[in-house]
């Protein structure tokens, strides 16, 4: 049995937290084990290794109590005292649990008052104004809980990329440690890199698959068997998402692997190709009249209809095929391509860790470079720089250069676009950047034309370097604001800016499918994570997940650039070289 992950210990721990507390258990416990999850998403150590070595009381804010429950989590997947609470709270007061802007006191206090344990239930207790005259309450509160119950019926049943991607990567590492495990991979829309799933597709061949299945049934994430056969499995996880299991004989995991990744429409157009060269595809294999056409793996299966291996993420059925047949299928970018982290956090303002840890935790991955950029002063409430925090945080990272060899810090900001588009310091403040990000927070409420009119006049002022998440979406929880985004990416083209494609699994943003055009206008873009803490760094794998989905190639990312190259790019990036390097790509796209 594989051990759980840190994130499955954290969310395991938050669980626990908001169980005390709907279970009425003392404020001091109930802040313990919340406390104690936040340290832990904090660490880059494996918290399985620590509580077989006993040293888990080694972290700050855990205690002995936590590190026990912890330890027999991570032993067992589960714990004595968590299923208990689970049995005195009614199942449902999690999922009220849930709703975005319910925190648990006020979701005891409803329960407490009005008995509701249950989603549906809450959504009628305030279409019936019973929850507003609740002391503390009140009937903008009540609207607001609707508005959410309403959120999550839209997204109900969808996945956030990264989410789905961990507890996949967790089952796939356990089904290959398996003795009767030959090959396993990750399929559906996961594997092509979708930025919302709805569920998890695996692929697992075997020549024992009952024992897969039984493995695969029995893991710690599973809390559901919804069904088992011989040949699929599937259950629900901690996570709530399905996670379904394919067990194949080797020799027909290429063609099953390819057929469970999709998309339908590729894999239409794939079976098109197969019968023009008289053969005939499906999930079981190709085969030309009664023969079986053999292959190894899926670069066999592509060769085989006179392809080059097209990449799962470009498997969407918007011309792959005949890039691939046209010789134009892009290098896609890779994540060892990534020379530096652009946009990052520190607590100046909104980040959980200083400038040296975070530019040491970005040295640790290997990488060359760090951008900093923390808030602008507008950005009251997320602790944004003055000019005396500017001028010291500049003065620190001059320390910090000096001090490094081989790794370079540049002083960034991230500068909100104002209302009427202009840039939140001065320019006398803002030449003090090696480089600025743009970035709309408030107003969202404009009109399309406004909104698009106000980030464009930003992106024309001679500092602005970056445009940071373009849209503003936050992926199952809040559109994107009005935009024009043929607009916006022109704009880019034209003044040199680069658009950034914001890594974190809640924004993913720009999207993919707007990736492409950027790409064809030559605009840059900067895979950025974004930063608040040492742990988010790791979210670039999502980020350049999105960006080969979106046919980037190393030349197409901004932070694919060497150290000598970024400086010079903050330096004369707009100018008219920049330009002629933008036609340059078209021409050989």
């Amino acid at each position: 049995m594989a051990s759980p992950s840190n994130t499955e210990v954290v969310r395991f721990l938050f669980d626990h937290s908001a169980l005390l507390e709907l279970s009425g258990d003392s404020s001091f416990r109930v802040r313990a084990f919340a406390n104690a999850a936040r340290m832990i998403d904090e660490l880059e150590v494996d918290v399985a290794d620590m509580a077989a070595a006993g040293t888990l009381t080694s972290i700050e804010g855990v205690g002995q109590g936590v590190a026990e429950l912890v330890t027999e989590f991570v032993e067992s997947g589960k714990a004595r005292d968590h299923d208990e609470l689970r049995g005195k709270v009614p199942r449902g007061l999690l999922d009220v649990l849930r709703i975005p802007g319910l925190g648990t006191r006020k979701v005891k206090a409803i329960y407490d008052a009005l008995n509701i344990a249950g989603v549906e239930e809450l959504e009628q207790a305030c279409r019936s104004n019973e929850v507003s005259r609740l002391p503390g309450f009140g009937v903008k509160t009540e609207q607001n809980i609707l508005r959410s119950i309403q959120g999550l019926k839209k997204f109900r049943g969808q996945y956030r990329f990264g989410e789905a991607l961990d507890d996949a990567r967790t089952l796939c590492d356990s089904l290959r440690a398996h003795p009767e495990a030959i090959r396993v991979s990750i399929a559906g829309s996961l594997r092509r890199c979708r930025e919302i799933v709805k569920d998890i597709d695996l692929v697992v061949s075997s020549r024992m698959p009952t024992a897969i299945a039984d493995a695969f049934a029995t893991h710690p994430l599973v809390v559901e068997v919804m069904a088992q056969g011989e040949t699929k499995t599937s259950v629900r996880l901690l996570s709530g998402i399905q996670a379904d299991l394919r067990v194949v004989s080797d020799e027909h995991f290429p063609s099953i692997l390819h057929h469970f990744t999709g998309s339908a429409d590729h894999n239409v157009q794939m079976r098109s190709r197969a019968l023009a060269r008289d053969m005939h595809l499906n999930e079981y294999g190709l085969s030309r009249g009664d023969e079986a056409v053999a292959c190894e793996d899926e670069i066999e299966l592509f060769k085989a209809l006179d392809l080059p291996y097209i990449p799962p993420e470009l498997r969407e059925g918007l011309g792959e095929l005949s890039a691939a047949e046209g010789g134009r299928l892009p290098d896609l970018i890779s994540a060892d391509q990534i020379r530096g982290a652009l946009h990052v956090h520190s607590d100046y303002s909104d980040g959980s860790s200083t400038l040296e840890e975070m530019a040491e935790a970005v040295r640790s991955r290997g990488l060359d470079y760090v951008g900093f950029c923390d808030h602008s002063k507008s950005a009251g409430y997320v602790f944004g720089l003055k000019e005396d925090d500017v001028r010291q945080q500049h003065e620190e990272i001059d320390r910090l250069n000096r001090e490094y060899d081989n790794f370079r810090i540049f002083k960034g900001i991230e500068s909100d676009i104002l209302k009427d588009g202009g840039l939140d310091y001065d320019d006398d403040v803002l030449d003090r950047f090696d480089f600025v990000v743009i970035a709309v927070h408030a107003p969202l409420n404009m009109t399309e034309t406004e909104m698009t009119r106000r980030v464009v006049k930003a992106i024309e002022h001679p500092a602005s370097t970056i445009l940071a998440h373009p849209t503003g979406r936050i992926l199952l929880e809040r559109e994107g604001i009005p935009i024009n985004i043929d607009d916006i990416l022109a704009a880019a083209a034209e003044h040199g800016v680069s658009v950034e494609l914001n890594a974190h699994p809640h924004r993913l943003d720009l999207d993919w499918r707007h990736l492409r055009k950027a790409r064809e206008l030559g605009v840059k873009i900067a895979i950025n994570t974004d930063a608040h803490s040492t742990v988010d760094l790791d979210y670039i794998h999502c980020g350049v997940g999105i960006a080969r989905k979106g046919w980037l190639t190393s030349f197409d990312v901004l932070n694919a650039l060497d150290t000598e190259q970024i400086e010079r790019h903050f330096t004369f990036g707009r100018s008219i070289d920049q330009a002629a390097q933008g036609v340059a790509h078209r021409d050989s796209a």
